[in-house]
């Protein structure tokens, strides 16, 4: 009886020192896997990056699909930079700017007309001629071009002499000229060609459309309004042009003695908004050289 209760507490006590055993193999078992797994996974700082990635990967593709275009590659601020730069009369930086713009081709003209107010504000005749000769070959009835080749002509014949059979008083100039494929133009010349300019620009001033966009609505950003014609003429000091021809045809006529059309001119000049008073004054006193005393009296 004793010897059989001493073998049973003797394998009772065996049978927890395996179960101990194999519950500490099984600990250290499971420490290993998840060691190895450990291991196995990319490090903390690692993770925390791909998954700031992936978040990121959705916002990313929002940025490119509503994405607009810098400054140096959107064409209308670009325009309206160089119209800002034209109006605060930087004319050799506003020439660099234009020339680096591509213009659309059905407003292309526009270009060479701010090109050749520029050149003419400078005093740069022969480069004046070549951008408002470009103009007028895109758009032969620009109004606009017409009265800066207006301009341009009347620059010429200051520039110019004179033939002994020009009107008014007769002086002889001797000059050597080089011989030339072209025979200079004169003074007369070059007024008569400003006379009929001026007048295409008075006649084709009606076809101006002042509210045309000079760059198209599939061109700028959505957040910029594009440049129109008008602004255009307001950097080039070119929104009087009309009244602007009327007065100069008034001083052309005055010089050749057809009075009644430079008091015509006149009028219109002073219906634009213009100031004549000078103007008035000479033509008042060729009145009353002509013996014309009430005309000179009206005037």
């Amino acid at each position: 009886m004793l010897v059989r209760s001493y073998a049973h507490q003797e394998w009772t006590m065996l049978k927890w020192i395996m179960l101990f055993a194999l519950a500490g193999v099984l600990t250290v078992v499971f420490a290993r896997g998840l060691a190895g797994a450990n291991d196995r996974r990319p490090p903390t700082d690692e993770r925390a990056r791909l998954l700031r990635e992936i978040a990121d990967w959705p916002a990313a593709m929002r940025v490119e699909e509503d994405q607009r275009p810098v400054v140096e590659e959107d064409i209308t601020l670009r325009v309206w930079q160089t119209l800002d730069t034209q109006y605060h009369e930087e004319f050799s930086r506003a020439v660099a700017l234009w020339e680096a713009i591509q213009m659309p081709c059905e407003t292309e003209v526009w270009k060479y007309v701010a090109l050749g107010q520029c050149h003419l504000a400078n005093n740069e005749v022969k480069d004046a001629q070549a951008a408002l000769a470009k103009a007028e070959k895109l758009e032969p009835k620009n109004a606009v071009v017409h009265y800066l080749l207006g301009v341009l002509r009347l620059r010429q014949a200051c520039m110019a002499y004179q033939w002994n059979d020009a009107i008014g008083l007769r002086t002889t100039v001797v000059v050597a000229h080089a011989s030339q494929d072209v025979v200079p133009s004169t003074e007369s010349m070059y007024r008569l060609a400003a006379m009929m300019e001026l007048e295409d620009a008075i006649t084709l001033a009606p076809r101006i459309n002042l509210n045309l966009a000079i760059i198209p609505d599939d061109r700028p950003t959505a957040s910029v309004m594009p440049p129109t014609v008008h602004d255009l003429l307001l950097a080039a000091v070119a929104t009087n042009f009309v009244p602007n021809s009327h007065h100069m045809l008034g001083d052309l006529h005055l010089y050749r003695g057809a009075l009644k059309q430079a008091e015509h001119h006149m009028d219109e000049a002073v219906a634009g908004g213009l100031s004549v008073v000078s103007g008035y004054d000479k033509l008042a006193r060729e009145y009353e050289n002509a013996g014309r005393h009430a005309d000179a009296m009206r005037a």
